[in-house]
């Protein structure tokens, strides 16, 4: 009884691409799922520096955005829902940032508001 087994071509050491500028060898670049960002429930925008393109930015690279929602709306309806989809929200932020992840945004927060000069909010 005989199995074959599909198996790559040979591969002569320097034909790749990271090892030779002309290579045989192309790379095959998947189209990769966008990721989704976590959304944070707040009822309030006070503080959050929200259209401030430097506090935006390092909302982005952490992986989170704000989602402002006053009383009476989706969320908001129930505290309940809300808070529990806060808390896993803020789980996976931490899974994906660390444990201290509050404390680095609080500290860019900061110097955003002040490269920026933006105090108001």
């Amino acid at each position: 009884m005989t199995c074959t087994a599909l198996c790559q071509d040979k591969l002569v050491f320097g034909d790749t691409p990271t090892t030779t500028k002309s290579p045989k060898y192309k790379s095959n670049p998947k189209d990769h799922k966008t990721k989704h960002p976590i959304y944070w429930v707040k009822q309030s925008s006070k503080g959050l520096l929200i259209g401030n393109p430097c506090m935006e930015e390092i909302t982005q690279e952490m992986g989170f955005v704000y989602l402002v929602q006053p009383k009476g709306q989706a969320y908001n309806d129930n505290g309940f829902e809300r808070n529990l989809h806060n808390f896993f929200a803020k789980l996976r932020i931490t899974l994906k940032n660390g444990p201290f992840w509050k404390f680095k945004l609080k500290k860019w927060r900061k110097r955003c508001r002040a490269e920026t000069g933006d105090f108001v909010g």
